[in-house]
């Protein structure tokens, strides 16, 4: 009896889910994966279990044909973006072994609530964080993440800091708005670059920070001032030249997982200045 047919992002969240547990470090092949993912499946829809012995064709053969296939694609979708690799050790170095990368093993480990494993994963995560975000960042941080799974590493960056200041220009929008506040953050609209509006915020929002709810300036050094600052120095260097070196990959995944809380801390001051 075959398993009913799945979609692509159905089939790629159990194949990640199995990749980056932990516990199963017995799957180095990729029929041990299908087997997994057969019975990822099959416990799935309640499935009778299989009979085992000699007889045994494995879980992976119930799986509907497109399902069998989407996973072959999956393997190789992973390969490009740098979770998993070829091969088991220096014996076996090629297909049909594999396993988590570097990068892999270190997206295992962190303990980030922002972690994320596919471009849908990374805006998912944001849009629970961020309802409010806007559609013009998510259009650059689409193109962020995307640029990150291609290896466009200076792409992503920049990608990442125009979505940055996109979120930023909206807060003062609104602080210069408010019914309340608007006077005192009238004066950022006489100025043209982004650095100065950055300086003359922090500077009109200091004497009123005793003013505004917990949620809005909490942690608020570290998810605006420390976490606008690095977004801000990476997109600088990635988008001029300047002799620094590249971002490492490892770097420019903390800085797509850095975005999250900044832009949850741009909206909690945007709903407490509005």
């Amino acid at each position: 009896m075959y398993l009913p047919k799945h979609s692509y992002k159905e089939i790629r969240e159990i194949v990640i889910d199995i990749m980056l547990d932990p516990a199963s470090s017995e799957v180095n092949q990729f029929q041990a994966l299908l087997e997994h993912v057969g019975r990822r499946v099959a416990h799935k829809h309640n499935a009778p279990a299989l009979q085992g012995g000699f007889s045994y064709a494995g879980a992976g053969s119930r799986l509907d044909s497109n399902d069998a296939d989407l996973v072959l694609e999956i393997v190789w979708d992973l390969f490009r973006q740098g979770i998993i690799t070829l091969g088991l050790n220096s014996s076996n170095p090629g297909w049909p072994f594999l396993r988590l990368s570097r990068f892999g093993r270190e997206t295992v480990q962190a303990q980030s609530p922002f972690r994320f494993h596919d471009a849908s994963g990374f805006l998912k995560v944001l849009r629970a964080e961020v309802p409010d975000i806007s559609s013009e960042a998510l259009a650059y941080l689409e193109e962020a993440v995307a640029a990150f799974y291609s290896d466009c590493l200076l792409a992503s960056c920049v990608m990442l800091g125009v979505a940055s200041e996109f979120e930023f220009l909206r807060l003062i929008d609104v602080a210069t708005s408010s019914s309340i506040h608007g006077a005192r953050f009238a004066p950022l609209n006489k100025l043209h670059f982004i650095r100065q509006k950055i300086t003359k915020f922090r500077d009109q929002l200091h004497p009123v920070l005793n003013t505004l709810p917990n949620s809005a300036t909490k942690d608020l050094d570290t998810n605006l001032d420390a976490i606008q600052s690095v977004i801000r120095i990476a997109r600088n260097d990635a988008g001029h030249p300047s002799g620094a070196r590249p971002p490492l990959r490892e770097q420019v995944y903390v800085y797509l997982q850095l975005f999250i809380p900044f832009a949850k801390q741009l909206m909690r001051l945007r709903q407490a200045l509005a």
